[in-house]
């Protein structure tokens, strides 16, 4: 039968696929979340003139980095 073949087998549900899929999808939300944090800068900074706007634009800019950089690392780590 097919269940006996292995096709809908559930081999592959470790508990290392289930940490890397929460991770993936953790750091995602993340990445999501650090592209709305710096869209939320660029709109503060237009509509108040502060010299701390370019900092924290450029924050926003290592953070979305390191979101995504995260991602990479988990995926190739497993």
């Amino acid at each position: 039968m097919i269940v006996e073949n292995g096709f809908f087998s559930l081999d592959f549900l470790t508990g290392a696929f289930t940490i890397k899929a929460f991770a993936v999808l953790f750091l995602v939300f993340y990445s999501v979340f650090s592209l709305i944090l710096y869209r939320q800068i660029q709109l503060m900074a237009r509509s108040v003139q502060i010299q701390l706007a370019s900092v924290l634009k450029a924050i926003a800019i290592v953070q979305i980095g390191v979101s995504i950089a995260l991602i990479f690392i988990i995926i190739g780590a497993f």
